[in-house]
């Protein structure tokens, strides 16, 4: 017989299954809570990587891609004629890369305003002016647009970003009343081009409608010579109307047909160089010595490039008026000379030499082998070292042979003086009554001898301080762009978050982020075209890059694209696919055009093809999470790698 009670136990107790089941309750529930935080922790390092090459790729685009844009008015009566002079050419990293080049896109502000963020950042962001950007929906390539197709899937586009900080007020890399610098080849004869015959120019005698050989057959196409322009016979302040004599000549004789072309015309070419050599240099002992030393094999450049008892180099500006009439003098004279050896054989010019007569006032000259030499060899000298020891003397344009960073001057705009206003040169905005404001350029040294310029020669560049300045430069003590600075001064971020901003109902039926009025590449001033003729240019899309709205390739061309249903194709109706070399349908002054330029109808923002419809109603915020910040040097100089 067992006893009952010494039995062993042979289960659990109701309440001890119950305590088991909780602990294996608790723990299968710690580890299913821990997929999610693992899944976001490989999402965020995913993210975070893309941040890293994101950013390295755009720093290098910025740093390293050309900066032409060829097909761009540069030049005008005021900087608010033309685009280049405002924020589409701002050497800033979203500047530069908001482009269809550089796939740098704003997100519409209709999205980018629900997103959420720590400290509420991106909404500072947007609250101040800035934007808030995604990429294109592929790598970032410069190709052209038309070569692009469609794209899979990127999940890179769930990145946005931001740059924080405040930029640095820029240099002018592009002054619009005068594109300086100028570069011709040396020596040369005056500068001069094709050029419609506007009444702005005014140049009486000056423009020629010679059929030029290189230029248009068309009779009506005009040759400017824009450092000679003299409206109505009258010399403007700045221009240098003595050249008159030297491109007239050199006009007869360049454009004169093949078998009526003389030695005549060549003399006469070079008397006109030898005459303005004269009117430059009064002194009849210097000029003596200019034009005919007494050994031209054996002068002594290194210590007489100048006239010896001229102003030396490295003196003051104001003390510099006569180094570039003997730069410009002797550019003339040298290549005038130069054209006499299509007439004379070396033999011929190394024995007694060609007696050229004096004639109106310019000096005789035996013209020998050794005097062509010497007058080549010192135009070169005296144009390097002018160039060289004078950037902000305008006074002759900088040599080809030595096209370098330094022959353009550092302008910037006097942000601390009261701006420039309309009734300047051409007054108020287009054909309104608003008037235009922009502000004072400024040097970091005071321009000298600005004189006009090629595309507006009838209108001078005033000289800081002259009579004619009109306060159109700004305050020199203002400079601020040749003061030192800490190396935080040149610090901006980069700022990435991650968001499904595509989950979005209107991901691609929202508007684009509003475009830059400077976005437009209209054209400058022409007589007789009003601003919507200025607004119908061609756009050369293979040529200008930093204009039109950022977004452009991924637009839509028209009001019925967003009114699809989801799914549907967009195939016919992205803008891409609606260019013409002619007549894009984002070009031209008519509503629809603006409405296009402007991205008012959305875009195939993934570019997939067809119209997306995210499930997130647009009353929904969304948080972004940061997910890298990154630090880069921000330069005031327009500056390429290489």
């Amino acid at each position: 017989m067992i006893d009952a009670q010494s039995s062993p136990r042979r289960g659990f107790t109701l309440f001890e299954v119950a305590i088991s089941l909780g602990l294996l309750a608790f723990g299968v529930v710690s580890v299913i809570m821990l997929f999610p935080m693992g899944i976001r922790a490989q999402q965020l390092a995913r993210f975070q990587l893309y941040a890293a090459a994101k950013a390295e790729e755009m720093v290098e685009c910025f740093s390293t891609t050309h900066n032409a844009n060829p097909a761009i008015d540069v030049e005008a009566y005021d900087a608010w004629d033309v685009p280049v002079g405002r924020r589409s050419l701002a050497w800033d990293l979203e500047s530069r890369l908001a482009s269809h080049r550089f796939g740098m896109l704003p997100l519409p502000l209709e999205i980018a305003r629900r997103i959420d963020s720590d400290g509420d950042e991106i909404q500072h962001i947007l609250a101040e002016g800035g934007y808030l950007y995604y990429s294109q929906p592929m790598a970032t390539s410069n190709l052209e647009e038309q070569a692009m197709s469609a794209a899979p899937p990127n999940e890179a586009q769930r990145l946005v970003f931001a740059v924080t900080g405040y930029a640095q007020s820029n240099a002018i890399g592009l002054l619009p009343q005068k594109s300086w610098p100028y570069v011709v080849p040396y020596p040369s004869p005056p500068s001069y081009g094709p050029h419609k015959p506007d009444t702005f120019i005014g140049g009486s005698g000056t423009v020629t409608t010679a059929n030029t050989p290189g230029f248009d057959a068309n009779a009506a196409t005009s040759i400017i010579c824009w450092e000679a322009n003299t409206p109505n016979g009258t010399p403007l302040p700045g221009a240098d109307p003595e050249i008159k004599g030297v491109f007239d000549a050199y006009v007869a004789y360049y454009t004169a047909p093949k078998a009526t072309v003389t030695e005549a015309l060549a003399t006469a070419y070079l008397q006109a160089a030898l005459l303005y050599c004269a009117r430059k240099i009064t002194d009849t002992t210097q000029l003596s010595g200019f034009i005919s030393p007494s050994s031209p094999s054996t002068f002594p450049y290194d210590t007489e490039i100048f006239i010896p008892g001229t102003n030396p180099v490295g003196a003051s500006p104001a003390m510099t008026s006569l180094l570039w009439k003997q730069v410009q003098a002797m550019r003339f004279l040298s290549h005038a000379a130069t054209c006499m050896t299509r007439w004379h054989t070396l033999s011929e010019l190394s024995g007694a030499g060609l007696a050229i007569p004096a004639l109106s006032g310019s000096p005789a000259l035996t013209l020998t082998n050794d005097l062509i030499v010497y007058y080549h060899e010192r135009c070169l000298r005296l144009a390097m070292t002018f160039a060289a020891s004078f950037p902000y003397d305008w006074g002759c344009p900088r040599p080809l042979q030595r096209t370098i960073m330094t022959d353009y001057p550092l302008i910037e705009y006097d942000m601390f003086s009261p701006p420039l206003t309309g009734k300047i040169f051409s007054g108020s905005v287009a054909a309104s009554s608003i008037d235009a404001a922009q502000w004072r350029p400024l040097g970091a040294q005071p321009v000298q001898n600005p004189g006009v310029s090629y595309q507006y020669p009838g209108r001078p560049l005033p000289a800081p301080g002259s009579a004619g300045d009109a306060g159109f430069w700004g305050d020199r003590s203002h400079v601020t762009l040749t003061r030192a600075f800490d190396a935080a001064e040149r610090c901006r971020q980069i700022v990435f978050w991650a968001v499904d901003w595509q989950s979005y109902e209107d991901c691609e039926t929202a508007p684009s982020a509003p475009v830059d009025a400077s976005k437009y590449p209209f054209r400058a001033p022409v007589d007789g075209e009003d601003l919507n003729a200025r607004l119908n240019t061609e756009f050369r899309d293979e040529q200008i890059y930093a204009f039109r709205n950022p977004e452009k390739v991924l637009s839509f061309s028209n009001a019925l694209a967003p009114l699809k249903d989801t799914g549907a194709s967009v195939l016919a109706d992205e803008l891409l696919n609606n260019m013409s070399n002619s007549f894009p349908p984002d070009q031209g002054s008519s509503t629809n055009a603006k409405s296009v330029f402007s991205g008012l109808y959305g875009g195939d923002r993934n570019f997939n093809k067809v119209l997306d419809r995210g499930p997130v109603p647009r009353s929904v915020r969304l948080r972004a999470i940061p997910v890298g910040r990154f630090n880069y040097y921000d330069p005031r100089l327009t500056a390429i790698v290489r």
